[in-house]
């Protein structure tokens, strides 16, 4: 006894169809994969920050990176020097610009220790040539996360 087997048109046209959004996914994926930008903080504890932010190739025109500091803190040390600083609320800002490729460390040491999570936080933001957008990073000392603004 012999079967014959009957695709039903729907299923092969289904499965072109998965195949050919796969590729246009991976494709997207591969044409952005180098313009993110990631940061992380090394060491958010006593009165030294340490943090490190992933720049692409090719990298943004400007950074801008803004620090949240125990407010009234006194800032003693940078490894950039800052565009603003208001003691009073603790918000430390940077504009980085002739930014190259690779990692960017940033330092700050502090007059007030910092004891617990959730004591600071930064924010990276930078414009995202790629996709039009202006994107930010959120950094916590324990997480790191980005959001796209759009129309920014």
């Amino acid at each position: 006894m012999n079967f014959v087997v009957v695709q039903k048109p729907y299923r092969s046209m289904l499965r072109v169809f998965a195949i050919l959004l796969f590729i246009v996914v991976c494709a997207s994926v591969a044409a952005h994969a180098g313009t993110s930008i990631y940061a992380r903080y090394l060491q958010p504890r006593g009165r030294h920050i340490i943090w490190k932010i992933q720049v692409p190739s090719p990298p943004p025109a400007a950074i801008i990176v803004t620090q949240y500091i125990l407010p009234g803190s006194e800032i003693l040390d940078l490894s950039h020097p800052l565009s603003s600083y208001d003691q009073e609320s603790g918000i430390a800002k940077w504009l980085l610009t002739s930014i190259s490729p690779g990692t960017l460390e940033m330092k700050m040491t502090i007059s007030k220790p910092i004891r617990k999570k959730g004591e600071i936080h930064g924010e990276v933001m930078f414009k995202d040539e790629s996709r039009n957008t202006t994107a930010s990073i959120f950094m916590k000392p324990t997480a790191v996360k980005r959001k796209a603004v759009e129309g920014c």
